[in-house]
Formats: structure tokens, sequence, C-alpha cells
């Protein structure tokens, strides 16, 4: 995972104040904005839970306003501290970071917690429609995807959800994978190019295909059939092609 902070921002504190907005970017897309602040506080709760030596340096503050310099070296090194921690799978996997983003998210956007309609799709353009929280992360929103098509949960690490859109000659592109720090609901309302989320095989493995298959033979429900079909690579149902599973 690729985290960088190409720019900063001049925000107005709502009280006649400024401050500087570090707008960070995950694998090339804009997530947020958060401050020096939320940055430190979120150095000293990953310190307290993995020890000094397993978290990177943290810029120190200044008694004095930043000078132009200043702003554009404390922004290359809060990217590297944030950069360092990308490359780290135990820092950047830990409940402690995906809450931070998932959070700052929420406050970029200004987003209320509510619950909506969220319409997820297949890449066949079956219609999977969701009531969801807006504050749902990516799993938690492709769980509830899961019961409305009747999968069984254990095929969650298989699958995820993509942002996508429609190109000129009608071909759809994948714009990204959701990932579980963000909410797909925040992320497609703020991401103006895509069209729609839709839900796909991440990868497909023989024992996966076969678990799957002699699932669809045991419950032999045509729905299931139909979506599982779609999502794992084969053929949509006919009556023809089910005698096959």
């Amino acid at each position: 995972m690729h985290f960088s902070i190409p720019d900063t921002q001049e925000l107005n504190e709502g009280n006649g104040s400024t401050f500087i907005g570090y707008n960070i970017h995950i694998n090339g897309v804009f997530h947020c904005t958060v401050r020096y602040k939320q940055l430190h506080n979120l150095n000293e709760q990953l310190k307290k839970e993995f020890g000094n030596k397993a978290v990177p340096t943290f810029p120190p503050k200044k008694l004095l306003p930043l000078s132009s310099s200043q702003l554009e070296e404390r922004r290359a090194l809060l990217e590297k501290y944030i950069q360092t921690i990308g490359q780290d799978p135990k820092l950047v996997s830990s409940e402690i970071i995906i809450g931070f983003l998932l959070s700052a998210q929420q406050e970029t956007t200004c987003e209320k917690k509510q619950d909506v309609n969220l319409d997820i799709y297949t890449m066949n353009n079956y219609h999977i429609p969701v009531r969801v929280s807006t504050f749902d992360r990516t799993e938690q929103v492709l769980v509830k995807a899961f019961k409305y098509i009747s999968l069984p949960v254990k095929y969650l690490q298989y699958f995820s959800l993509y942002l996508v859109k429609k190109d000129n000659s009608g071909d759809i592109i994948v714009l990204r994978k959701l990932l579980d720090f963000e909410s797909p609901y925040m992320s497609h309302k703020t991401l103006r190019d895509a069209n729609k989320i839709v839900i796909r095989k991440r990868y497909v493995t023989f024992c996966f295909t076969y678990k799957m298959l002699c699932y669809i033979i045991r419950i032999n429900i045509s729905d299931v059939v139909i979506t599982s079909g779609v999502l794992i690579g084969y053929t949509p149902y006919t009556p023809y092609t089910l005698k096959y599973f």
C-alpha cells in the first residue's frame, strides 16, 4: 500500500483562524485531509500499542509559526513517516490505522452517520441493493452483499468491492479496489468518475471453485446459481449448464 502527501491546503478553523491540512493519497487516489496534530496523536497511539522502536520517527513540533520552506519540509517528513507505516504490514493492518483513516475520511467529507441505500452490481450488471450505514467499512458492506445473494461469508476472502466506470466505447474500466479503512458509500460519493460499485472475485483457486460448485449443488437455488456463476467466472445459469454443476 502506497501513501503519499503530495500537497497541503490552508483551511479555516471556523473561528477566524486557519490551519494547514495535509492531503493523504492512498495508491494515488485522494483519501482525506488531516492536521499535524491528528498525525501526532496517531503516532502516540502507535507507540503506546507497539513500542517506540516499532514506530518510525515522527517530525517534531515547532514552537513558532512555520515558514514556507519549513512547511514543505514538514510535508515531506510526514509523507516519509506515513509511507514507512504503509510498508509495515503489522502497523498498516492494525485497528489503530484502519480506525484513523476511516475517521479522517468521515471528517473530511463531513458526512453524518445515517442508514442509506447502496447499489452494488456484479460485472454483468446483476443488481444487489443493500442497506448500509454511511460509516460502514468495506468489509461490512461486502458481508451485507453476501447475505443478500445468500453466499457464505467464508468465501469473503476471495472477493472485493471495486469502483468502476464506463468509457466512451462502453467498456468497463476498474478505477480501484475499495479498501477496508474506507466507507464505500463515501468513496463512491466523492469520486465523481465512478459510475458504480461492483463485487468481483479478487482471485480464484481450484479449491475455491470446487467448494463454490459443491455449495451450488447443495442449496440448488436458481438465483444463487446465477449470481455465483457470474462471480466465479462461469457461464450464467441455464438448465443445460446447471446439470454440470
